[in-house]
């Protein structure tokens, strides 16, 4: 072979070396972008995978509890036939897919779960944390009271030290039952610490927050409950607006 001949040779060499590496790139670049679309998706789905582990296992006499089968079971089937026919368009067509409709549905049918998702599981959450703190509440003119009789002013910090830590645990869903178990360890420890206020009221008056408190506020009492003289003490104290009345259900 002559030099010259050596010389094309190599140049074409060269060239298709060159366009391959370019096409490479482009298609690299297309599935870059495919990845980008999905990426923030992925974890915010992995996210809500562990929340809503932490969610089934509250208790079964949460206010609300979080059921995939049978409510997201339909979802769930539309965002994987969206998967499910982007996927058979990429094993035809590869990065070129990323021009596709299908792409575009699958990320959309994701998102939709996600957000429905969240909803469901903050819910879940926030009402069963409500629930549990209602068992365990002191109403602030109270608790301040404490403060101000002599010798109850270890309890006084002692429950606001639990109070804090449990409003800490509660802002947030967790991705471990763990603090399913910290926040009903420190319900329990919060109703002891209650227990040893020393609750200066009127008989009516304590007897009410007594049944409240042990009904808890989701279930509420009769207003049958809450004489004259409880109301007018609440009334005194600036309290009436931190209860609502609600008709029963049970008419008859």
């Amino acid at each position: 072979m002559s030099s010259l001949e050596q010389k094309v040779y190599a140049l074409r060499e060269q060239f298709e070396l060159n366009r391959s590496a370019g096409e490479l790139r482009t298609a690299i670049d297309d599935c870059q972008e495919i990845y980008e679309r999905f990426v923030s998706l992925s974890e915010r789905l992995h996210l809500l995978q562990r929340q809503s582990s932490s969610i089934g296992a509250l208790p079964v006499d949460a206010p609300e509890l979080l059921d995939l089968k049978s409510e997201f079971k339909g979802q769930i089937s539309t965002a994987l036939a969206s998967l499910g026919v982007f996927f058979e368009v990429w094993r035809k067509n590869k990065q070129v897919s990323r021009q596709d409709d299908s792409l575009e549905n699958s990320r959309v049918a994701l998102e939709s779960l996600a957000v429905r998702l969240e909803s469901k599981i903050d819910s879940c959450w926030k009402k069963w944390t409500e629930q549990l703190y209602s068992q365990c509440m002191v109403e602030k003119v109270i608790l301040d009271s404490q403060r101000e009789i002599p010798g109850s002013e270890r309890v006084y910090s002692d429950y606001m030290e639990l109070q804090g830590r449990f409003k800490d645990l509660a802002k947030q869903v967790p991705e471990t039952v763990w603090p399913l178990r910290d926040l009903m360890d420190l319900k329990n420890r919060m109703e002891q610490v209650r227990g040893e206020m020393q609750l200066d009221l009127p008989e009516n008056v304590k007897r009410f927050f007594k049944l409240l408190n042990q009904r808890g506020r989701s279930a509420g009492v009769p207003l049958s409950e809450m004489d004259k003289d409880t109301f007018c003490w609440l009334l005194e104290h600036d309290l009436l607006g931190q209860f609502s009345v609600e008709r029963s259900r049970k008419l008859f």
